[in-house]
């Protein structure tokens, strides 16, 4: 068996794996996360997830939430049925999409 076939089958192995991810945590510190989520600061996940598939069908690859500017944004990367990735961002606290980008 060539070696490109077996790096062919292994890539396709592991792309399989990762579309079953639904949702990566909301950030790196799942706890203060919840902590803002819990206090009203920001909406939940599910909220956001769900309003972005209205706009945004497709996998939900990654959703991290970020502060930028002293702004909680909400960050999804989806990838479309036709295999287009976009990343959409949201605020955390008002649910507003401030916008979004396909990747390259």
């Amino acid at each position: 068996m060539d070696s490109s076939f077996t790096f062919k089958k292994s890539f396709l192995f592991a792309f399989l794996l990762l579309c079953q991810f639904q949702v990566v945590l909301a950030g790196k510190d799942h706890i203060e996360a919840s902590r803002l989520r819990n206090s009203g600061e920001i909406l939940p996940l599910e909220v956001m997830l769900e309003n972005v598939r209205q706009s945004y069908p497709g996998k939900i690859l990654e959703v991290e939430l970020k502060k930028e500017h002293d702004r909680l944004i909400y960050e999804v990367e989806i990838l479309s049925e036709d295999g287009v990735v976009t990343e959409v961002y949201i605020d955390a606290r008002t649910g507003k999409l401030l916008f979004a980008k396909e990747e390259n």
